[in-house]
């Protein structure tokens, strides 16, 4: 490859030989060319050709059609205007003579937007403020989302600058903000300005404070203008974001440069957020960059000052799913930890950490719970995935993994598992994982934060009954003395209603991060601990023979309880004499699938003296109490559907229903999957008996097999993208009696994916499903019990409880009653009392 000088050279030639055989419109088009080559051949050689470069824009300007190539002539007249060869039009169609809409209908928005930008720069260049407000008008009308960042900071920079009402007059050069305010002010007060033009000039004021040493009067002039002229102020809130990000990042610099590293800290974190309300996550990850880096300058209390201006910051970032900012959300705050973690740590912030860094877009999302609302290329998307398995002969197989299918529900989900080019199966595959993304991108954008969704420690605690214990749990690193890298740590943060307490687990045989496995083009991320915990449940599901649960499961379970509750095992038989009898814990990773009740405490499982349940997020705790429901919801919808040619799951869920005294479930060949969502929405409880498929790789396409529908062309599948577009707001629990149901997959900021997710999104309170496949006579007991119990008081933990309880007295082996699991909302739904008929109005 030639150098850049050498290539600008040949190119020169090339375009000057061009010229000589062009005439009209198209020599037009080389001249200009011929200016950008020579341009760019005078920068790399640092040589003047600018006589040549005017005679080139000269010769353009007079033959180019402007109305066939605006954005080729708005680059001669810029070459012009820098000349002084003259002046720019008074109108707008004299910049551009062709209409933005015009353009975007013939060439494209791309184009429109580059033509925009381009004539924006010229007037910009040219100080022409009436220029300007004309282009930001028309693209209002014709570009109202402008596709690429520079377009959108150039937009930014500039609305600033030509806002309506604004009486500033506006001067290239620095001005001095804070004398200039309170002259404004003044005048304003003399001459009645209305609140709007005092606002509007008070922005552009604080623009051009931006560019002075009093930067730091710019954020108080924009909180001035808020308080005067809310509507004005979001009217044109991306741009005054953009201004806020520049005053904040800038104010960042200075303070670093003085060696105030907390106060750079916060500044940067400011500027990080106000570039993410403006969707410059570029800009607002280099800004989060440089406050980490302040963050780790400071020390003790200051450190922790730090990472909490951090933290919030980095919540508004979460827009679309590009990896590289989830990679660098979680080395953001894996990297805090690090630094926070030592002999002492407070509490207040690593909350705010646990809350960021575990599963916050499930926690957007069941704040806003309800139906997602798929795009119509999205749903395109699925009917081709649907069409391309459709036509396979065989049924899609598993695709291999290290570990095996059980281990790689371990690994944290991410782009790097899509397969290299292969056959059929390997392409439906790869478009099921394409449709997954498209999935999780869409209900992200839908469920976009729109306050702060963190808690409180107080707010956390005023949450808690006095009965209950939340263990946080994080999977983190730190130093260890006896080793050069950082090992693996487990975080734990223990909450009551009335106090709380920290501690790290070190494994210092373990080194701390992530393993990356490679394989056939796969490249999986994995937790150490996911290894451990994939054993653990090996053992846990091995036949135990004659014993409750095999010698090897009950040496692991006594063994590392400890760690795995980040050693409060000891700390358990005192929260029991304070009367808690309720421990909630709030899993990390692969320790989402680890069976916490199993764990071995004094000699007994946790289950012995505890009631166990799992969140996902803390958002289950946060959101109001369920009302009680209406009369008209039903009180338990079952169905059931064995795909294994047996009616014993139709059965045994006929037995469930009648437990809670419901006459008529849903079995065999009527469970077809259009009734099951069609009566979802009007269900108090929803039960749910079938075969199911985790599929590893495009977790929403985990599914229940229902019965088929020939007549709809249905094969019965009900999928965790389906549950997702239902309404299930109202249903208090979700239970699958279904091969780990309570299964899914986590990506590596803690999202969960999948079918309980699915229901979670969606509305339902809470689910009880499998951590491992259970046999139909003990998923009998359990759920049977369970619904006997909600059918005499809708306590879910208390029925799950002695479900659990009595479970284990039929079925004493770990791998029996020991598969359930409780993830959710545990509080109990009030009870709408019967009206008598004689007091119902006439």
């Amino acid at each position: 490859m030639p150098a850049p000088s050498e290539a600008a050279a040949t190119a020169v030639r090339y375009f000057r030989d061009a010229s000589e055989l062009s005439s009209g419109h198209e020599l037009g088009r080389v001249l200009k060319a011929l200016a950008e080559a020579l341009s760019f051949l005078a920068g790399t050689c640092e040589e003047s050709h600018d006589p040549e470069i005017l005679l080139a824009a000269r010769k353009a300007f007079d033959v180019l059609d402007g109305r066939r190539d605006p954005l080729g002539r708005l680059y001669v007249l810029r070459v012009l205007h820098r000349f002084g060869e003259l002046a720019l039009p008074d109108g707008l169609p004299g910049l551009v003579p062709v209409p933005l809409s015009t353009i975007r209908e013939r060439q494209g928005e791309h184009e429109a937007a580059c033509v925009f930008a381009e004539a924006l720069t010229l007037a910009h260049e040219a100080h022409r403020l009436d220029l300007q407000a004309q282009l930001i008008d028309d693209a209002d009308r014709e570009l109202p989302d402008l596709p690429q960042d520079s377009h959108r900071r150039l937009r930014y920079a500039c609305e600033v600058h030509c806002l309506p009402d604004d009486r500033l007059v506006c001067r290239p050069e620095p001005m001095a903000a804070e004398p200039i305010a309170d002259e404004v002010r003044s005048r304003a007060d003399a001459e009645g300005w209305s609140a709007t033009e005092r606002a509007a000039t008070l922005i552009h004021l604080a623009a051009h404070a931006a560019l002075t040493e009093t930067r730091n009067a710019g954020p108080v002039l924009i909180e001035e203008t808020q308080q005067l002229a809310p509507e004005l102020f979001r009217r044109h809130l991306e741009a005054i974001h953009y201004l806020s990000a520049v005053l904040a990042h800038d104010l960042g610099v200075d303070a670093a440069e003085d060696d105030q590293p907390e106060l750079a800290a916060s500044n940067f974190a400011s500027a990080a957020f106000h570039l993410g309300q403006c969707r410059q996550i570029d800009l607002a990850l280099a800004a989060l960059d440089a406050g980490l880096e302040c963050a780790h300058a400071c020390e003790g209390p200051s450190a922790d000052r730090a990472a909490h201006a951090l933290v919030p910051a980095s919540v508004f970032l979460r827009h679309g799913t590009d990896e590289t900012v989830d990679w660098k959300l979680r080395d953001l705050y894996q990297s805090l930890i690090f630094k926070l973690t030592g002999t002492t740590v407070n509490v207040w912030v690593m909350s705010q950490l646990h809350q960021a860094a575990k599963g916050m877009d499930l926690t957007i999302a069941a704040g806003r719970p309800g139906p997602l609302e798929f795009s119509a290329s999205l749903d395109r998307i699925l009917d081709r995935a649907r069409l391309s398995e459709a036509d396979l002969t065989d049924p899609l197989p598993d695709f291999e993994l290290p570990g095996g299918a059980e281990t790689a529900m371990l690994f944290y989900l991410g782009s790097g598992e899509a397969e290299p080019d292969g056959g059929a199966e390997t392409e439906v595959r790869n478009l099921q994982r394409a449709t997954d993304y498209r999935i999780s991108r869409e209900l992200r954008t839908a469920r976009e934060p729109t306050q702060l969704p963190l808690l409180r420690l107080e707010e956390m605690q005023e949450l808690l009954p006095e009965e209950t214990v939340l263990l946080s749990l994080f999977l983190s690193q730190v130093r260890h003395q006896g080793s050069a890298n950082p090992v693996m740590a487990l975080q734990g943060l223990a909450m009551t209603r009335a106090g709380l307490a920290h501690r790290t687990m070190m494994f210092p045989d373990i080194e701390g991060g992530l393993t990356r496995v490679f394989k056939a083009g796969h490249t999986l991320n994995v937790s150490p601990a996911a290894i451990q915990i994939a054993a653990l449940r090996r053992e846990i599901t091995a036949d135990p023979l004659h014993r409750r649960v095999s010698r090897a499961a009950e040496q692991l379970l006594t063994d590392d309880s400890r760690s795995y509750l980040a050693g409060f095992t000891d700390s358990l038989p005192s929260w029991l004499t304070q009367g808690r009898t309720h421990l909630c814990v709030w899993p990390n990773g692969p320790l989402h699938y680890l069976p916490f009740h199993l764990l071995s405490a004094n000699g007994r499982p946790v289950a012995d003296d505890w009631t166990v349940t799992q969140v996902p997020s803390l958002a289950f705790l946060s959101l109001p109490p369920q009302s009680a429901p209406p009369l008209s919801r039903q009180r338990l919808t079952a169905f059931a559907f064995d795909s294994g040619g047996t009616d014993t799951l139709e059965t045994h869920t006929a037995e469930i229903a009648a437990s809670m005294g419901i006459a008529d479930p849903v079995l065999g060949t009527s469970a077809t999957r259009r009734r099951f969502l069609e009566d979802l929405p009007g269900a108090r409880y929803v039960h749910v008996a079938a075969h199911g498929s985790n599929n590893e790789w495009a977790p929403w396409h985990q599914c229940l097999f229902l019965a088929p529908d020939p007549e709809n062309n249905d094969d019965g599948r009900v999928f965790a993208h389906d549950i997702l577009r239902s309404d299930l707001r109202g249903v208090e629990l979700v239970t699958m009696s279904a091969c780990e149901s309570a299964l899914g997959r986590f990506d590596i900021n803690d999202n969960l994916h999948g079918l309980p997710a699915a229901f979670l999104s969606a509305g339902a309170a809470a689910i009880v499903g499998c951590l491992w496949p259970v046999t139909p006579d003990v998923a009998t007991s359990f759920f049977g019990t369970l619904y006997e119990r909600l059918a005499a008081d809708p306590n879910r933990r208390g029925a799950f409880r002695a479900a659990q309880s009595l479970t284990r007295l039929r079925h004493p082996a770990y791998r029996d009653w020991g598969a359930f699991c409780f993830i959710g909302d545990w509080r109990t739904t009030p009870i709408r009392s019967m009206e008598p008929l004689n007091d119902l109005p006439r």
